[in-house]
């Protein structure tokens, strides 16, 4: 046996136990409807994820900005130690001794006014959060597309495959036929060569067809995120084509429910509308804003009963913490502390001893900021601009899309129509051929020619038909119609 032989005999070993493989896994889970592949593409698919999690992200950003309207309440606590050179917190002189000390406080502000920029930034959000959920089932009605754009060239090539197959055991019947009059002397070996050449054409065809379909096949698998070892195989619909499909064909009428539905056009003229919300929030800065402050405060320090105990009477004299005049001379300044005993000063007493409380109002006034309010405003008008650019550039891409699957329905259509016409009198030709190919008027080159054209006439019907199909259910989806096959 010759290198070629072997090698060809192993490699059609393998492309059968592949395909027995296929079989022996192919079950009931492997079937899947159009809808059964939309829905788990919407579950997995990343761009849809990634786009939910932006929606959460303004919806935090809309609930933070909310909170903008109630006041803000910090606290703070410090507790430590002191070597050496340090201040006395009771009378603020300078002390060598160790010392422990805390203090703790509790602040809080509330924002009065500051020219409606908390109530513009929440109007803003809102439109945010709103195109959030827009380009969300933008995202997934792009999935939707992509599916069925795929689970389409799936069925097409499904039939394909059908077709190239029945050819193949048309030309497997006719060469039996055909050697068995060789045998018989009625027709010459050549006839029968002849056949068996065209049935390696149509084995070869066989096998470019299932080709596409595996192709076709793993690109709806990756469209799905599933892995491709996964079996899969789709069911093929009944589909009748008919006149009145075209009936609601109008591209102007299908682009002006699309417009107002379609929700790229929501999140497109939603941006225009936060561009303009944030105009205002950036003239905001232009007036002043009022705060109201508050806040309580304590401290506590070691020294207070340190320096009891070293006096020996529990009590402090009157400590000097300067001088008014010559230094040494003048006249002494002093701190008067309350006499008390501070053997028992618990630690309790001394911060309520030392709580305070303050509150204020503060104005900010805008005067001169090296034109930064007035270059945000200038930014946040050209935002509004470019916004409103896009929103346009939405719709020229809304309406050239369903202009361009208008078309191409009514030209599917037309092909369709033709293409049928041509199958029904290729299939009169091949039958007529085949005929006299058998009753030997007709040679084999004539029997292949009407073959082939019957091959490419079904392949080219098929084609159409499911071309057809697909700008169809392009139009219903922005018709707002359910996408089924």
């Amino acid at each position: 046996m010759s290198e070629f032989k072997k090698t060809t005999l192993v490699l059609m070993a393998i492309m059968a136990f592949g395909k027995l493989t296929a079989l022996a896994q192919t079950g009931p889970d492997s079937i899947w409807s159009l809808e059964k592949c939309i829905n788990y593409a919407l579950e997995n698919n990343l761009s849809v994820q990634n786009q939910e999690l932006l929606m959460e992200t303004s919806q935090v950003n809309l609930k933070q900005s909310k909170m903008a309207r109630v006041p803000s309440l910090n606290a703070s606590a410090n507790y430590g130690y002191n070597w050496g050179r340090s201040i006395n917190p009771e009378t603020n002189l300078v002390t060598l001794q160790q010392q422990a000390n805390g203090y703790g406080s509790l602040s809080a502000s509330w924002i009065l006014y500051n020219g409606g920029n908390i109530l513009n930034t929440i109007k803003q959000n809102k439109a945010l959060l709103s195109n959030s959920e827009n380009d969300l089932e933008k995202a997934k009605n792009d999935v939707v597309l992509t599916i069925v754009t795929y689970y389409t060239n799936v069925i097409f090539n499904k039939e394909i495959l059908a077709n190239a197959q029945l050819q193949y055991n048309s030309t497997k019947s006719q060469l039996a036929r055909t050697q068995k009059q060789v045998q018989a002397g009625a027709l010459p070996k050549s006839a029968a060569l002849d056949l068996q050449a065209q049935l390696a054409s149509n084995e070869l065809n066989v096998i470019d067809a299932e080709n596409n379909l595996q192709l076709s096949t793993l690109q709806l698998k990756q469209a799905m995120l599933l892995p491709g070892t996964t079996q899969l195989d789709v069911i093929i619909p009944e589909i009748e084509l008919d006149s009145s499909m075209l009936a609601d064909i109008n591209a102007e009428l299908i682009y002006e429910n699309a417009e107002s539905t379609m929700p790229e056009i929501k999140s497109a003229d939603g941006q225009v509308e936060a561009a303009e919300i944030g105009i205002q929030v950036a003239k905001s800065n232009y007036y002043p804003s009022l705060r109201l402050n508050g806040g309580i405060s304590t401290n506590y320090s070691s020294l207070i009963a340190d320096k009891g105990r070293s006096e020996g009477n529990g009590t402090y004299s009157d400590v000097p913490i300067g001088f008014v005049g010559n230094s040494g001379s003048g006249t002494i300044v002093v701190t008067p502390i309350e006499n008390r005993d501070y053997f028992d000063y618990p630690t309790g007493q001394q911060l309520s001893d030392n709580f305070g409380q303050s509150i204020s109002l503060s104005l900010s006034i805008p005067i001169f900021n090296n034109l930064q309010v007035n270059s945000a405003v200038q930014r946040a008008k050209i935002s509004r601009e470019r916004a409103a650019v896009q929103a346009q550039q939405q719709r020229q891409i809304l309406r050239q899309t369903i202009e361009t699957a208008s078309n191409d329905a009514l030209s599917s259509a037309k092909s369709y129509v033709s293409s049928f016409k041509r199958v029904e009198a290729q299939e009169e030709s091949y039958r007529a051929t085949k005929q006299r190919y058998e009753n030997g008027a007709a040679n084999y080159t004539e029997y292949q020619i009407a073959e082939n054209n019957l091959f490419q006439a079904k392949s080219d019907l098929l084609r159409a038909k499911y071309n057809f199909i697909f700008k169809l259910k392009i139009l219903d989806f922005y018709q707002g119609k359910p996408i089924s096959l």
